[in-house]
């Protein structure tokens, strides 16, 4: 295994849906990537120039690049209930 690759860890590629842009009759529906469990090292070594051309060719507004875990929320899905409130605290 090449040193770069952490065990374990897979390097991902996630859509975040940005607010639509509406303009007349046209609505553009604008989105960033999220590129997260980059290993430090192809963080580091990869130019900042290639990340925006990678940004650029799939036509995305803005691309972050972490070693962090990051969870995209769908902005529509229910939020989980609280098991700890009781009925009347949940309506």
């Amino acid at each position: 295994m090449p040193p770069y690759i952490a065990p374990g860890r897979t390097m991902r590629i996630q859509v975040l849906t940005l607010p639509s842009v509406v303009v007349g009759d046209d609505v553009e529906e604008p989105f960033a990537l999220v590129v997260d469990q980059v290993h430090d090292r192809i963080r580091d070594e990869v130019e900042g120039e290639k990340w925006r051309l990678f940004r650029d060719q799939c036509g995305a507004r803005a691309l972050l690049v972490t070693s962090e875990t990051v969870e995209i929320v769908d902005p529509y899905a229910a939020a989980p209930e609280d098991p700890s409130l009781s009925a009347l605290e949940r309506a």
